[in-house]
This record gives C-alpha cells, sequence and structure tokens, in this order.
C-alpha cells in the first residue's frame, strides 16, 4: 500500500495544503475530491461495475459542514468531476481483485515492482516503453504511441492492459512476430 506522508511537524497536514490552500487543486486526486465523503467499492464477478457504499468522513478542521447546502452522492460526485477518477479505479481495483495467479513464485518479486511502477509511478512507466525496445516486442500502431506519449489518461490505461498482460498472462497485448 502507498500512502501519502503527511508533515509531522505540522499536526499530520497534507504536504500540499498551504497558507493559500491546495497547491494541487486543479490535479487532485479522487480521495480529495470526494473528501469529506468515503467511497468503499468492491467488484461482484458476475456484474460489470463496482458495488459502492459511501459514508461521511467527521473532522472537526472540515470546513464544508458549516454550510447550509445539503448534496446528494452524484450531485457531489458530478460537481467534483470525480465520474473518470471512479473508473479508473474501478479497472485498478479489477487489475487488484484478478483471481488469477502470477505464476511461479520466482518471478514474484519482479512483477512486484512491475505493479508499483505501472500503479504509482507513471513517468517511470512512460520512460519504461518508450526508453526501452519495448516498441520493437509489442505491436502498438503509431497513434496509439502519439496517444501514449501525450495523455496521460491513455498511458494510465495502457499501463493496466500492461499489468494484465505481464501479471497474469492476459491476451490485451499483441507481441511482434520473431523476424
Amino acid at each position: 500500500m502507498v500512502k501519502l506522508k503527511m508533515l509531522e511537524q505540522e499536526g499530520q497536514r497534507c504536504p500540499f495544503v498551504t497558507g493559500e490552500g491546495c497547491s494541487i487543486y486543479e490535479d487532485r486526486p479522487g480521495a480529495c475530491r470526494l473528501y469529506p465523503i468515503g467511497r468503499a467499492s468492491m467488484l461482484v464477478s458476475d456484474k460489470k461495475d463496482a458495488r459502492e457504499q459511501y459514508f461521511v468522513i467527521r473532522e472537526d478542521h472540515c470546513e464544508g459542514f458549516k454550510e447550509e447546502k445539503v448534496w446528494t452522492i452524484e450531485e457531489w460526485v458530478s460537481h467534483e468531476g470525480l465520474r473518470s477518477y471512479m473508473d479508473m479505479n474501478d479497472r485498478w481495483l479489477a487489475i487488484l481483485n484478478s483471481p488469477k495467479s502470477l505464476g511461479p513464485e520466482k518471478y514474484l518479486a519482479k512483477k512486484h515492482k512491475m505493479f508499483f511502477m505501472a500503479s504509482y509511478d507513471i513517468d517511470r512507466f512512460s520512460k519504461f516503453i518508450f526508453e526501452s525496445s519495448f516498441f520493437s516486442l509489442f505491436q502498438v500502431p503509431p497513434e496509439k504511441k502519439q496517444e501514449l506519449a501525450s495523455q496521460d489518461e491513455t498511458l494510465l490505461l495502457f499501463a493496466y492492459e500492461w499489468l494484465k498482460f505481464s501479471l497474469f498472462g492476459e491476451k490485451t497485448l499483441t507481441p511482434t512476430p520473431p523476424s
């Protein structure tokens, strides 16, 4: 599990919160956009979408509880632009909850490194595919390469496909035939 390290000397405050507010507000992650609502989700094997449960996180420092406006979950999700974040999280959840085997134990350490890189370090994943022999090993159309180089969402979705291929042997990528 990767967690954001809070600032110890400032009462466990988020390192991105400054005197002027959130320094990454426009790019804040889904958990921040959803706050003070929590979302628990799980995949059910015969269902396409995740099952969701929402709950309120009441903390004294949250000024939102002083507001008079009442929101439904759907209004909040829409207002905060959360649907695409939740869709991405659900795709990742499908990988986490895959019933498929990771294969022989001798490959686990390498697969764990691949998992953490593709899941948590998209810049390193980008270098991995663009600065290695990756594109000579897999068939990726030129227009797709351009999208991968310029669109973070496309790159993340591709990372998920790579994880399914590299972790579980799913046929999500097409290897280049030997010449």
